[in-house]
């Protein structure tokens, strides 16, 4: 179970039937999926050129062309550029650390049935300022408040069941499809700013971009470690129950922060702040809405504090139930 903290200024449970924000939300899903049911599964879009989705959930697309048969072997490149996932195993004279573990084949703590059609939706709000800091980099916005004061980026999910979802699979194979466990260095700081790795324990890497760093990674029983993240380069562990956090040696970049759980019930809030948690069965539930902690600056040295962890109870019956919150001070 993860650490509780609490910085909550409001929270409104509303009952079904409420007044749709902005325009409705899409399906679980469906293309117009915003950050919420299915889409939660993909994590998050990296803020970078390409989108990665994870393993066994991604929509069947052509391969490109090689520039000819034995060009690098397999695709543009070679077999999945440079001998492994994106970005290769080696660069230059830096080797990517190899490790394994236990692929996760276990039955869920639960009982999956098919056709729920109960949900919780609601809506993460910000007040006050929304938060800057400018380090040695240039400048964090280490949230993502909308003009309506919507925060997107939020993790909300629930991690206490005995009925629910069926659990999606990995293509061609009985395990559970994983979720998450990429990071990304963009610029002054890792994206996503937080993302769920489930099932647990997983893959998590963390991906260069065209400037290396010395990186901090501190989780869950293993403690702080350092890393040299070179130019294009990339770094293997291991994803735990808990939280994982990645920043810079320097506190120069905004962090990244990895929630490890065993959930079928997740998702990110959209750019409207929005989320929707998907097939329920009727019952109450205590969902969890985390957001990474809010840097302040010393020293020209990002500080980070806990984050905010609230919990709420909600009831839901056949239909969909409605949970709103405001963050901030």
């Amino acid at each position: 179970m993860l650490p509780r903290a609490s910085s909550l200024l409001a929270i409104g449970l509303i009952a079904c039937g409420a007044p749709a924000q902005h325009h409705p939300l899409y399906g679980a899903g469906t293309e117009k999926d915003e950050g919420h049911g299915m889409l939660a599964r993909a994590s998050s879009k990296l803020m970078t050129s390409d989108v990665v989705e994870p393993e066994g959930l991604a929509p069947t697309r052509p391969p490109r062309a090689a520039y000819d048969d034995g060009y690098g072997g397999q695709g543009y490149g070679g077999d999945s550029y440079g001998g492994g996932a994106y970005g290769g195993q080696s660069y230059a004279s830096y080797v990517a650390p190899a490790w394994g573990y236990p692929s996760v084949n276990r039955a869920p703590s639960y009982q999956q049935k098919p056709n729920l059609a109960s949900s919780i939706e609601g809506t993460i709000s910000w007040r006050g300022a929304t938060p800057k800091v400018t380090t040695a980099c240039g400048v964090i916005t280490p949230l993502q408040i909308s003009a309506e004061r919507a925060v997107g980026g939020v993790l909300v999910y629930i991690e206490r069941i005995t009925i629910g979802r069926m659990l999606p699979h990995s293509t061609g194979e009985q395990r559970p499809a994983t979720v998450g466990g990429i990071v990304v260095k963009h610029g002054c700081a890792f994206a996503p700013g937080v993302q769920i790795v489930t099932p647990v324990p997983a893959s998590l890497s963390i991906h260069g971009d065209t400037k290396r760093a010395r990186i901090r990674v501190t989780s869950p029983g293993d403690g702080t470690k350092e890393s040299d993240l070179h130019e294009a380069g990339r770094v293997s562990l291991q994803a735990k129950i808990g939280v994982t956090r990645i920043e810079s040696q320097d506190g120069t970049l905004g962090a990244a922060w990895v929630v490890g759980v065993d959930t079928p019930y997740y998702a990110i809030t959209d750019d409207h702040g929005r989320f929707r948690l998907d097939e329920l069965a009727p019952g109450t539930y205590d969902v969890t809405i985390w957001q990474p902690p809010v840097p302040t600056i010393t020293s020209g040295t990002l500080t980070y504090g806990p984050p905010v962890i609230v919990h709420r109870s909600v009831k839901v019956g056949a239909g969909s139930a409605r949970l709103d919150v405001t963050l901030g001070r």
